[in-house]
């Protein structure tokens, strides 16, 4: 769902096109136009093209509009694209490409009448995430080192080793070299995921190593904190895609992790 933040729907395909450019721009920062619509005859759109390629996403994003009363058609689109290559999510580099055909919109309104974009059917479409194991342990030195730093800890050296269990199950392996002063420490922490068949995610096996005082006192400050998310569970179903079902999930990994999501909405 997107909020166009103007009280009547779009007459042309360039003025649809300015406004979910517009919505969009809160999410991420990029000079360049994001959103590109291909149409011979509105409604009725041969392509949305989004293009998210080199952005940041430094800032959680809104909350989801809330959209009152009934809900009609808007456009269609033959396909929604969506490509987001070499984009940087809070400091996490990823890729992202997602590809939806046969896009039925809605719009509705929220509490301040304003015009809210809804995928309200897509025949089928497709989401792959990746990210590279180098890439990511360099975001795990910034990341947490920036934390770290305040209480005069500096990390020099971050080994992430993932590995598939299973279609849907991943393993993660994350060595922490770290100094403070002249006291160095090894820290070692694990951790699984799990999605089942009814996409229920599962993370499991959190534990924490040391090696060194500085080490054993930092896994005795986790502590706390991986037995809260021990055993913590997510329905992947309760996530609020409307109509839109996910159908299946799929996790590879090499130097490349990749997360392949399947969606659609039900046969009639």
């Amino acid at each position: 769902m997107i909020a166009l933040h103007c009280t009547q729907f779009l007459s042309s395909k360039d003025e649809l096109a300015q406004a979910i450019d517009r919505a969009l721009r809160r999410l991420a920062q990029k000079s360049e136009p994001l959103v590109n619509v291909r149409s011979r005859v509105f409604p009725y759109l041969d392509e949305i093209a989004i293009n998210f390629d080199r952005a940041q996403f430094d800032s959680r994003p809104p909350a989801p509009p809330v959209v009152v009363g009934e809900t009609k058609l808007a456009c269609e689109a033959a396909i929604v694209t969506l490509s987001a290559r070499n984009v940087s999510v809070r400091g996490v580099p990823l890729d992202l490409h997602m590809e939806a055909r046969d896009v039925v919109f809605h719009q509705g309104r929220n509490g301040n009448s304003e015009v809210v974009l809804i995928a309200h059917k897509v025949r089928d479409g497709q989401i792959v995430v990746s990210a590279a194991q180098p890439d990511l342990e360099n975001a795990i030195v910034e990341i947490g080192g920036r934390e770290a730093r305040p209480h005069g800890i500096v990390i020099e050296q971050v080994r992430l080793t993932m590995r598939a269990c299973g279609a849907r199950s991943i393993a993660a392996d994350i060595e922490i070299r770290a100094r403070k002063f002249l006291l160095r420490a090894k820290i070692d922490i694990s951790v699984q995921l799990d999605i089942d068949g009814d996409f229920v995610a599962e993370i499991s096996k959190l534990k924490c190593k040391s090696h060194g005082a500085i080490g054993s006192l930092a896994c005795s400050a986790l502590e706390p904190y991986l037995r809260q998310l021990e055993g913590r569970t997510l329905s992947l179903k309760s996530l609020p895609l409307g109509e839109i079902q996910l159908r299946d999930i799929r996790i590879a990994v090499a130097d490349i992790i990749e997360l392949t999501v399947d969606f659609g909405t039900a046969q009639s």
